[in-house]
């Protein structure tokens, strides 16, 4: 029986516990839908092109006309009947007490002077300290503006209130930037008009054209807004300079100018709109020495007609055989199906203009006569 007992132990169970290969757990939150919702935008659109929507192109033309107004104080207005020669001196100096003297014959883009040896008796004089005396004129201002500005968009608060989530309309809010501009101030007449005194007469201008530039920041903010039209208060204003061979740049110095309009907006589409914006524009410069200080005042009032672009959010869709006009996903991505200029997500009837046939859309059977009768009765 030993032998049987031996191969028994064989086949006895070995009782050893295995060890498990769970180490612990580890508790992480689910993903929610706001974050799944994101990270599919990031998938669909690109984000550099997401980033740069956010800013706008504006090209602006403007018609104007300027008012110009060069107030004269603390100097006397000399008009020398013998040559006829048109100057200024400072106040106390017209007395020809102190002579020679210096003359200013220009004092509209440089200070010119000219040495007075003898006041003629007969000369006209007009102190400023006595009677108010102020050269006017008048001309055309049609610049070019150039802007780039950064939008924030409007809250769609109808579905904020109806399920606390934030969504953005294509509406801008604000525009806040910034551009240049160019343009020449032409002068209506060759020389300026008072009204102070009639022997004084017109002043000549040495320049009838002022060739300009400006920068500035600018902000927009659209306070009503209709379908695709809306309307915006637009404020700008910065520092502009006249061409430097123009004018004396030592003795020029220019105040800060300001501009305010009022912009009415209507929309192609998202990416392209098209505006007129009525506007009023102050700025002035003072041209000074050690003696005398003049200053030259500008108020113009101008329409300027503007384009606005944006860049696309989605690329548009090359592909031939793709016909979707509207905003569409195509192999992962976000498309577009249109130009930029035309309606994006075109609304029934705003696709294309399709012509109607002449006549009815049902087909007129025409009766073939009979060969045998006319068909009237047997």
């Amino acid at each position: 029986m030993a032998p049987v007992s031996g191969h028994a132990q064989l086949f006895k169970k070995k009782n050893k516990k295995k060890k498990s290969e769970i180490q612990g757990f580890v508790l992480e939150e689910g993903v929610t839908p706001e974050e799944r919702q994101k990270a599919l935008e990031r998938q669909l659109v690109s984000p550099v092109r997401k980033m740069l929507n956010r800013f706008n192109f504006q090209i602006e033309k403007s018609y104007g006309y300027f008012a110009y107004h060069n107030p004269l104080e603390g100097v006397s207005v000399i008009r020398n009947p013998r040559n006829d020669l048109l100057y200024l001196v400072p106040l106390g100096e017209e007395t020809g007490t102190n002579l020679p003297a210096t003359g200013y014959t220009n004092w509209f883009n440089r200070l010119e002077t000219t040495t007075i040896d003898y006041i003629d008796d007969d000369s006209q004089i007009v102190r400023t300290d006595t009677a108010s005396l102020a050269y006017s004129n008048s001309g055309r201002y049609n610049p070019l503006t150039l802007r780039v500005s950064l939008s924030l968009k409007k809250l769609d608060r109808g579905h904020f209130e109806r399920t606390g989530e934030k969504r953005y309309l294509d509406d801008d809010l604000i525009r806040v930037g910034g551009g240049i501009g160019f343009g020449a101030m032409k002068f209506r007449h060759p020389s300026s008009e008072q009204d102070a005194d009639p022997i004084l007469r017109r002043y000549s201008l040495p320049e009838t054209k002022l060739s300009t530039t400006k920068l500035f920041g600018s902000v927009s903010y659209n306070f009503y807004s209709l379908g695709d039209f809306s309307m915006l208060a637009d404020v700008y204003g910065g520092v502009w300079k006249i061409k430097a061979s123009q004018v004396n740049k030592e003795q020029v110095t220019y105040d800060p100018f300001f501009n305010v309009g009022l912009m009415f907006q209507t929309t192609f589409s998202k990416y392209f709109k098209g505006y007129i914006r009525p506007s009023f524009e102050m700025r002035s410069y003072t041209l000074a020495d050690d003696a005398i200080s003049i200053p030259h005042k500008f108020t113009m009032f101008s329409i300027d007609l503007g384009l606005l672009l944006k860049y696309p959010t989605y690329p548009r869709n090359r592909y031939v055989a793709n016909q979707v006009q509207m905003e569409h996903v195509f192999n992962g991505k976000m498309y577009r199906g249109r130009p930029f200029y035309k309606k994006q997500n075109p609304r029934y009837g705003q696709n294309r203009v399709r012509r109607k046939p002449g006549g009815s859309f049902f087909p007129i059977i025409k009766q073939k006569k009979s060969k045998k009768g006319s068909g009237k009765g047997n």
